[in-house]
């Protein structure tokens, strides 16, 4: 090649270059997400808001702490007071009179007074018959007390029972609340993940505009064929249906992270893509472990959970022994009638206690008593299970992370690599010792390789960030 044909390629690829930068910027440019910028703080705290699923769980704690004051209840005694006001009026039909009269007199004397005295002998004649009315009135208060004094130790079983249900019922709000979480981190992370993506397809597509520019350049020149140039617009047409699969990625992303906010119609937001950096730190598996078991608030629900059946066998044999009441009343009243039995108006006090024991009830409190031991056993191999899913787990998401470092490490080597290729192959294609198709290759890997970067990243993050929640950790703190 002549130096003045070579002074003319250059000055064309300046050229080329130039209009096709210019180009690229005019429609290459991303769709703008929006003026509104929610960093991972505050998409986690739109999510824990009005959560559903947090706030069953918080109603189901509500419910736990009243089963707690209802079994505290079985140790007060039960107190009631009465009050009854009562009128009537009775009417009695054709009923017989009777007239008072005089039959016979007699004289006497006084032994004390010396004195004569007439007594006189009476008697009721029917005088006829009549309709009676009684009018009558009825008042009185009453109270009356019992105390339960023994169940069969029933009382402080039912309340150990409803305290580590309450207890349950807390650990599973704590663990759901590190659920929700982890799905905004989750959802987050791939949004990020798919934005850059989108920012790999952007260069790969303008890239690919480049070479087809410098390809028609050199064709024009004579340093290339027309076969180069189609195979050039080829790669250019694949690069922008990728681009285009890249942006419909990024909005099926951003519903995600939508929908785990509770807002599946909000409006688009920008996120802060810094937290894509990370140092690829991974622990070692063997102490994640012990620190799941101590601090897993799954686990911990079911561990109160089994203690809450383990006291239910005890409430269900409380029918297997006497109980003891003790009871008092007091009660005054006032009863006009004419048919009462005693004075008009009067008072009571009572007390007392009773004993009763239910020497055979069919069978009934052995049958419950077997169900609750078979409940606990239940609930033990519930926990027994759970703890297994949390090793098997914790040591699939360490091998992710595991994984995903490794394949971030690679693909880092794989891009310097890739851009060394592909700039020996531009080299090559320019002195005639290549073809497009060696330059076309190289740019499909370095993009390949750009993007394997972003996958494996987000891939380290998120199984952080779950790995976090299997071993009991805060899935994510402000700042971290």
């Amino acid at each position: 090649m002549t130096m003045t044909r070579f002074r003319i390629a250059v000055l064309g690829w300046m050229l080329v270059l130039g209009l096709a930068g210019g180009a690229a910027a005019a429609d290459g440019a991303p769709e703008q997400a929006g003026d509104r910028t929610l960093d991972l703080q505050q998409c986690v705290r739109i999510a824990l808001e009005n959560n559903p699923t947090l706030l069953i769980a918080d109603e189901r704690l509500h419910i736990a702490g009243k089963d707690v004051s209802d079994a505290w209840g079985g140790f007060l005694p039960d107190i009631s007071l009465n009050r009854n006001w009562q009128k009537s009026h009775r009417t009695d039909f054709d009923i017989q009179t009777y007239q008072p009269a005089i039959v016979d007199s007699i004289l006497l004397r006084d032994l004390y007074t010396d004195d004569l005295v007439t007594w006189y002998s009476q008697v009721n004649l029917p005088a006829g018959v009549e309709d009676q009315t009684i009018h009558t009135k009825y008042k009185d208060w009453n109270a009356r007390a019992s105390l339960n004094v023994f169940a069969g130790f029933s009382k402080i079983s039912t309340l150990s029972a409803a305290k580590h249900g309450r207890k349950a019922a807390e650990a599973t709000l704590a663990y759901n609340r590190e659920l929700v979480i982890q799905n905004v981190l989750t959802a987050y992370y791939n949004l990020l993940r798919y934005q850059k993506l989108e920012e790999v397809a952007v260069e790969a597509r303008d890239q690919a505009a480049k070479e087809l520019e410098r390809t028609e350049t050199y064709f024009r020149l004579g340093s290339a064929a027309k076969s180069d140039v189609l195979q050039q617009k080829v790669r250019l047409e694949n690069t922008k249906l990728d681009l285009v699969v890249a942006r419909n990625n990024v909005a099926k992303a951003f519903a995600d992270l939508a929908y785990v906010m509770n807002m599946p119609l909000a409006e688009r937001f920008e996120v802060d893509g810094s937290l894509l950096e990370t140092d690829f730190a991974v622990e070692p598996v063997e102490a994640l472990y012990g620190e799941a078991l101590a601090n897993r608030q799954d686990l911990r629900s079911s561990e109160e959970q089994l203690a809450a059946r383990r006291a239910d066998v005890t409430t269900a044999s409380g029918n297997l022994w006497p109980q003891i009441n003790l009871n008092g009343s007091y009660t005054r009243y006032n009863n006009e009638s004419p048919y009462r039995f005693g004075s008009q108006e009067s008072e009571s006090f009572s007390y007392g206690y009773s004993i009763s024991w239910n020497v055979f009830d069919r069978m009934r409190t052995i049958n419950a008593r077997s169900k609750a031991k078979a409940n606990a056993r239940i609930a033990e191999y519930e926990l027994e299970q759970a703890r297994l899913n949390a090793q098997v787990e914790i040591r699939q998401l360490h091998n992710s992370l595991v994984e995903a470092r490794e394949r971030a490490n690679v693909s880092r080597e794989t891009i310097e690599q890739s851009r060394e290729e592909l700039r020996l192959a531009r080299e090559r294609f320019r002195v005639g010792a290549g073809t497009a198709l060696d330059v076309i290759v190289a740019q499909v890997n370095l993009a390949n390789a750009r993007a394997q970067e972003v996958q494996a990243r987000c891939d380290f993050l998120i199984a952080r960030a779950q790995l976090n929640r299997a071993v009991g950790r805060p899935v994510w703190r402000s700042g971290s």
